[in-house]
């Protein structure tokens, strides 16, 4: 046991109402020492949830900590005694919701890096972890897939009755129709949550974007263009233009051939997407795409995660072909391990 997953045994115990601040509390030297670390200054959150505001009694809490939950497993003595974890509790239900940000002005909530144009420096190479490239929805493990919170903001998909069952169809049939197990291009927005790093590049009139994932290339013309005439592709075609510290894209035109993610959740040729692109420190975005297909949805509907900087020095994109492995996979001799 580390005292990281130790302190995650609080987390799933530790939600109700809260009164009032009490930093003199002596709870709150047993909660800095042991839970901070994880669960941010004053119970707030941080690399873990947040443990207020908090309804459960300190007898529950204590049961719960000793003796794990779920598979949380518990926390010694050695790290927390009992008078220390009622004291813990106490403190943590003394403290009241967190206050609301002041707000700020416009253009004024990023100050990282910027361009010379003064736009946000996009320049680098990101990725998101999460498991949405596998399936959008919240799911369990798998063989060979990781286990998913769900990235969908109100965690429903608005299908038609129609396309609900052509993506139960979709999912059973997964493993031959998957378009991406085919090498086909993955689409806007899957191509931006598959578990590869892709490189931005930007100028001041369009911003390119590079993908590990088979040589993708998309290029965002931020010049103020329009759409061309109606035709259809793979990744779409993208126009973009900025509202403060935000990248907005807008993507129509695709060929409908593509999926959300490896459980067959699909669109038509309709599909029309706008992604958001917002800089919430010089090393992650907040990315928020907006899916809307009349054809298959009753409404417009959304998704949302955060992308981060990859920080490793020398780092740069790899290669990817898929191709490549299709072709050995048909040449390799009878027999022979694939």
């Amino acid at each position: 046991m580390t005292l990281r997953q130790g302190l995650l045994v609080l987390s799933a115990a530790l939600l109700g109402p809260a009164s009032v601040v009490a930093q003199d509390h002596t709870g709150a030297a047993p909660y800095r020492e042991v839970c901070q670390l994880c669960h941010g200054v004053a119970g707030r959150g941080d690399i873990a949830p947040p443990l207020v505001p908090l309804g459960f009694d300190a007898d529950y809490v204590l049961a719960v900590v000793r003796e794990g939950y779920g598979q949380m497993p518990p926390i010694s003595t050695r790290e927390l005694n009992d008078d220390q974890v009622r004291q813990a509790v106490g403190y943590l239900a003394s403290l009241g919701p967190a206050p609301e940000p002041a707000p700020q002005a416009a253009g004024s909530a990023y100050d990282g890096p910027r361009t010379p144009e003064g736009q946000p420096d996009l320049n680098g190479i990101w990725q998101v972890v999460n498991a949405a490239a596998w399936d959008i929805r919240p799911h369990n493990a798998q063989d060979g897939v990781p286990a998913g919170l769900g990235v969908i903001e109100d965690g429903d998909i608005p299908y038609q009755g129609w396309a609900a069952e052509q993506q139960e169809a979709n999912y059973a049939n997964r493993f031959e129709e998957d378009p991406v197990r085919q090498c086909f291009l993955p689409g806007v927005p899957c191509i931006t949550y598959m578990p590869f790093p892709f490189r931005i590049l930007q100028t001041p009139d369009h911003v390119v974007i590079t993908y590990e994932f088979a040589h993708a290339t998309r290029i965002i013309y931020t010049d103020g263009s329009p759409h061309p005439l109606p035709n259809d592709f793979w990744m779409g075609d993208s126009r973009g233009h900025w509202e403060g510290d935000t990248l907005v894209v807008d993507t129509t035109h695709f060929n409908g051939r593509t999926w959300f993610d490896a459980a067959g959740n699909f669109h038509s040729d309709a599909l029309h997407v706008v992604e958001r692109y917002t800089p919430v420190t010089p090393y992650h975005l907040d990315y928020q795409v907006t899916i809307e297909d009349p054809n298959v949805f009753t409404r417009p509907w959304t998704m949302r995660m955060p992308i981060y900087r990859r920080m490793e020095e020398g780092l740069r994109l790899l290669d990817y072909d898929c191709v490549d492995f299709i072709l050995q996979s048909m040449t390799a001799p009878e027999g022979a391990a694939r």
